[in-house]
């Protein structure tokens, strides 16, 4: 369940060391992956099954456990995508007022 977000949170450390096209191309493709990953876990839990008639405590108790882990990765990539977002907005806008700085 930790895999994709860890993947992610380790290309965006490591792009910071390539071209910029580069952190916001992986950046851009986590989060795909990640909203990839929750259909994909969605539509492989099925329908929704009927508590009292499959003889589960709710309806989630009878979904299958594996389709619920992609669902969580994936939510959990995509936030680590929108906090990591927010990081590359904050350190571009440094990187950009360092290299004026240095120019000026």
């Amino acid at each position: 369940m930790f895999v994709l977000p860890a993947v992610i949170v380790a290309g965006w450390i490591l792009s910071w060391w390539g071209a910029r096209r580069v952190r916001w191309v992986l950046l851009s493709a986590g989060a795909v992956v990640s909203v990839l990953c929750v259909v994909i876990g969605w539509h492989a839990m099925g329908p929704p099954a009927d508590a009292r008639t499959v003889d589960c405590s709710s309806s989630w108790a009878c979904a299958d456990p594996g389709s619920l882990y992609v669902v969580a990765a994936g939510l959990l990539g995509f936030a680590c995508c929108l906090v990591l977002l927010l990081l590359t907005l904050v350190g571009e806008a440094m990187v950009i007022r360092r290299g004026r700085r240095i120019s000026g």
